[in-house]
């Protein structure tokens, strides 16, 4: 019962305190663009969260091999790569073989297999020294963190083209990235993050 408890708390933690997107800046790009389609929050996410929580699994099992273990970051991030690339194949043609679904299901899922959130969790895990469940409730928690960022930024978005009050200069981009450097200000705060390290 205590794994259980021990997972929740990751991704309570990865969601919260902790959220990838603002906190490291992971997978922001993807947010900020994705924020624009409310219609696809919830299936991208999923398909984050899917990612994620796979590939840190098995990464978290090939560091458990003493050879791979050892090695330094530049080889852990190789390797983790490389898995990655290998679980997205390998969904892609399951998927295909039982689902036949659409081109633009298939581009979604590769947009969402390499997003830097997924390829950072494994990375974070492993420096965080998380076991087999921890690793769980941070990929699952990341997924729930990208509806997080996600809705944050669509309820930003909405808000900055409403606002007649912003000078033409910052309107659009500037204004949006200015809007996500402030959450990302809030969050570091949140997680009692240092600004300058």
């Amino acid at each position: 019962m205590s794994g259980f408890f021990n997972m929740i708390q990751a991704a309570l933690f990865t969601i919260f305190v902790q959220n990838l997107v603002f906190n490291g800046g992971y997978g922001s790009s993807e947010a900020i663009r994705m924020s624009a389609k409310p219609k696809r929050f919830l299936p991208f996410s999923i398909m984050i969260a899917y990612f994620s929580t796979v590939t840190a699994v098995i990464c978290r099992a090939l560091d458990n091999i003493k050879e791979i273990g050892k090695q330094n970051e530049a080889v852990h991030s190789a390797v983790f790569g490389v898995v990655l690339v290998l679980i997205y194949i390998a969904t892609a043609l399951l998927l295909k073989i039982t689902l036949a679904p659409n081109k633009k299901f298939l581009s979604t899922l590769g947009i969402s297999a390499v997003n830097t959130l997924v390829y950072a969790v494994p990375l974070i895990n492993r420096r965080a020294g998380y076991g087999y469940i921890e690793s769980i409730g941070t990929g699952i928690g990341s997924g729930f963190a990208f509806i997080v960022a996600l809705l944050l930024i669509n309820a930003g978005l909405r808000m900055l083209e409403s606002n007649k009050n912003i000078p033409r200069p910052f309107k659009g981009t500037p204004a949006m990235f200015l809007y996500v450097a402030m959450l990302s200000l809030a969050f570091a705060g949140f997680a009692g993050s240092p600004l300058f390290a």
